[in-house]
């Protein structure tokens, strides 16, 4: 059964920074379920999780770490990602976690610019960090190893780390020295447009978000799924600070590929998830509801504006995936379409677009009794939205970040002289105070005849009209007409094989069939009736590879990086403009 949140005044809602919090949800919620893994083969609770962290936080007191240094983690979503994240802001130190995905150079570059001190990571992730560290000469005091496996030079084993600690430690404190002010994570981005920066949490950042979040949006009280990237701020804010509001179990999923397991084991009453995901759960709700009449004619029924409820015919077939206990799903990352939003909200389960980003946290929201489909909602409390004279969105708030790490100039350039952080993203505000994003401010294409465009709105409009692209890139800067690149989704152009006579073809022969050419082109047919005739592709390529993120063409959270596309495929983009 569902527990009654408490008033916010009495939670860790109220408090002033991140330690804080956690020891007032231990305090609050000590025999519950903190943290877990699938099938409980390990469960702590919250008692149990603060002891795993003092013993921690001792360890690395004990191998010099204190307030204000950096700790980077290089880790899966594992349990022990989670407890040596608590465990450093509880000493004041600032940790930030690197993409389990980087190379040497990118790990290197994050552990530079932040400055860190040590790196605690993985045997599966040793060599890469190694070079890193070696490439960076005496930076680095410390490699810890979390397998009982331990590494040569420098590095030692969990169990050394626990043994450094000084068993008379005073964690107490140490965390009640930290402040509203101190950086409580570094977050890096996703690097579009050149090296990630790292951008400067402060405590009050991470509790001043929490507490909008919670006074606009259904908080988890009883379970998530941790299974986006700690080096994400999405993975960070809705889930390993979130978990803290309301004493909420962590299930740490370190395999993006066992999701829907940990979903049906969870079983989460929030959860954050890119639109391709929600698409795909619809597709399998689908098949599941296809044989019950009484599921598919409630499905049917659109639910009434001011909120949802999860139909009893519905149910059984939500338990299946694990998302009958649902209060609110988010979609992050990318607009989702209006007929998925619409499908789950006749299921009972309210689909929630919001803007965030690694500058601004979370910061504008649809609300369950107030969605405007389109639109990524209104501003939280405490948020200021404004537009430029070029449409560019500028945000201002408690929760935007304070700072990039050791780059001063890129700061200034973020955040103006008056606290307005400018966001690189063009947006329109209604006149409700709905925001639509509509492209990012370098991204606008201008073509030879001088016509500004926007490839996400073209991207957007085609996308939606099959679940069979992976990817599309439009082309246009500077050209006489709009091109595109395709990429399709595997999974989707498996059935489709299946579907069109092309089974046991590999991935490539299907794309460059005339059956996926001809879907294609009536997808752009009908995407175009809803743009004007300058956004209409003209021509468009299918390419024989599936874009993965952490790529030439995508970043680690599957954002495309659109120069390194434009320079991998320019010799095809030149072929798509030759008569």
């Amino acid at each position: 059964m569902t527990r009654t949140k408490p008033p916010a005044s009495q939670s860790a809602v109220a408090c002033a920074t991140v330690p804080e919090a956690f020891q007032r949800t231990v305090g609050l919620h000590a025999d519950r379920p903190a943290l877990r893994t699938l099938g409980d083969r390990m469960c702590l609770t919250w008692r149990q999780l603060d002891q795993h962290v003092r013993l921690v936080a001792a360890g690395l007191a004990g191998i010099g770490i204190g307030h204000g240094d950096r700790v980077a983690i290089m880790l899966p979503n594992s349990p022990e990602c989670h407890i040596v994240d608590y465990a450093a802001v509880h000493l004041g130190a600032v940790p930030f976690t690197i993409f389990n995905s980087s190379a040497r150079d990118q790990i290197a570059h994050q552990l530079g610019n932040a400055g860190a001190r040590i790196v605690v990571t993985s045997v599966e992730f040793l060599p890469r960090v190694a070079a890193a560290v070696a490439a960076l000469g005496t930076q680095i005091n410390q490699v810890i190893t979390v397998d009982d496996g331990v590494g040569a030079g420098a590095t030692i084993g969990w169990n050394d780390l626990l043994a450094a600690g000084d068993p008379h430690f005073d964690i107490d404190a140490a965390w009640n020295a930290v402040s509203a002010d101190d950086v409580a994570a570094i977050i890096y981005t996703s690097g579009t447009s050149g090296p990630p920066k790292g951008a400067l949490w402060s405590h009050r950042t991470v509790m001043a978000n929490i507490r909008a979040l919670d006074s606009a949006l259904p908080m988890p009280t009883e379970s998530m799924v941790s299974f986006l990237p700690m080096a994400h701020a999405g993975g960070r804010i809705t889930v390993h600070y979130i978990a803290l509001a309301y004493g909420a179990a962590i299930t740490a999923c370190p395999d993006m590929k066992s999701l829907p397991a940990h979903l049906v084991d969870a079983r989460p009453d929030a959860f954050i998830a890119t639109p391709r995901f929600w698409e795909k759960i619809k597709v399998t709700l689908e098949a599941l509801t296809s044989g019950d009449p009484a599921a598919l004619a409630a499905l049917a029924q659109p639910q009434p504006a001011g909120g949802c409820a999860i139909p009893d015919a519905v149910r059984p077939h939500l338990h299946r995936v694990g998302l009958d206990r649902l209060k609110v799903g988010f979609v992050g990352g990318a607009p989702s379409s209006s007929e998925v939003i619409g499908f789950f909200r006749a299921a009972g389960v309210p689909l929630l677009e919001a803007y965030g980003s690694t500058e601004t946290a979370l910061n504008i929201f649809n609300r369950v009794e107030d969605y405007r489909p389109g639109t990524v909602g209104t501003p939280l409390p405490g948020v200021e939205v404004r537009l430029l004279d070029d449409g560019e969105l500028l945000c201002r708030s408690e929760f935007n970040m304070v700072g990039y790490s050791n780059d001063p100039q890129g700061t200034a350039e973020k955040i103006d002289a008056d606290g307005w952080l400018h966001t690189g993203d063009i947006a329109e505000i209604d006149k409700d105070g709905f925001v639509t994003i509509t492209d990012r401010k370098k991204d606008i294409i201008i073509t030879s005849s001088g016509k500004n465009l926007s490839p996400a709105n073209i991207e957007r409009a085609i996308a939606a009209e099959t679940s069979l692209i992976g990817h599309v890139v439009v082309i246009g800067d500077r050209r006489p007409y709009i091109t595109a690149l395709f990429s399709l989704d595997p999974e989707a152009a498996h059935g489709f094989a299946a579907e069109h006579g092309l089974a046991g073809q590999s991935h490539a022969e299907v794309a460059s069939s005339r059956q996926v050419r001809e879907h294609l082109q009536a997808a752009i047919d009908r995407a175009s009736e809803r743009l004007s005739s300058p956004e209409r592709v003209r021509r468009f390529v299918v390419l024989p590879e599936a874009w993965q993120p952490d790529t030439d063409e995508l970043t680690p959270t599957a954002k495309l990086k659109r120069k390194a596309i434009n320079q991998k495929y320019a010799q095809t983009i030149e072929l798509l403009y030759q008569d």
